[in-house]
């Protein structure tokens, strides 16, 4: 059954849900940085776009995903995306991931904001106990991005998924739990301030 699509709006960020609609926006958005080719994410070009929207809509239709758009409020441009996904409602879990910005907003306020928002949301709306992160071993960028975050490494998961290009990726695990959302809403919130 298909969640409820929230829009998560913070000053600065929306996250609306993404729409087919959004192929052409997506694409521009990648463009910078040409995201697209790097090794350890998959980030839509303008020949795998319609099948990355495709996946993601089929995930909201069987209810284990919930897709978003990263848009600017000041200008309504989008400028990545980010999902809930791997969504557990009996034992009240998910995933934060897919996540990509274009290069020209990354190490920016858009990161934390969005972040902030989906945490807000996943603990204080959906219930959650747990919210976990998962990036590429290799993606140091990630890793500590995540880290920033308030997450807590849980460990290395070998071979947890093949890449387009054939590699073996081992997956660094992340978590908040719901004990830790707290003090981690209130340092994500003073970030944000700053």
């Amino acid at each position: 059954m298909p969640l409820p699509q929230p829009s998560l709006a913070g000053p600065r960020i929306l996250l609306r849900p993404l729409l087919a609609s959004d192929a052409a926006a997506l694409v521009a958005a990648a463009a910078d940085g040409e995201l697209w080719s790097l090794p350890f994410t998959v980030v839509p070009s303008a020949e795998t776009v319609d099948a990355y929207i495709g996946h993601a809509l089929a995930g909201q239709a069987a209810g284990t995903v919930v897709p978003f758009a990263t848009v600017l409020r000041e200008t309504g441009q989008v400028i990545g995306s980010t999902r809930f996904w791997k969504i557990d409602r009996v034992h009240r879990k998910l995933e934060i991931g897919s996540t990509w910005i274009a290069a020209s907003w990354q190490k920016s306020f858009v990161n934390t904001e969005a972040k902030y928002l989906m945490l807000r949301h996943a603990f204080e709306e959906m219930a959650c106990v747990r919210v976990q992160f998962t990036t590429d071993e290799i993606n140091a960028k990630s890793r500590a991005a995540i880290l920033r975050l308030g997450a807590k490494q849980e460990g290395i998961v070998r071979h947890e998924r093949i890449m387009p290009d054939g590699r073996k990726r081992n997956s660094v695990r992340f978590s908040i739990i719901d004990d830790e959302w707290p003090v981690v809403k209130e340092q994500l919130e003073a970030r944000l301030r700053a």
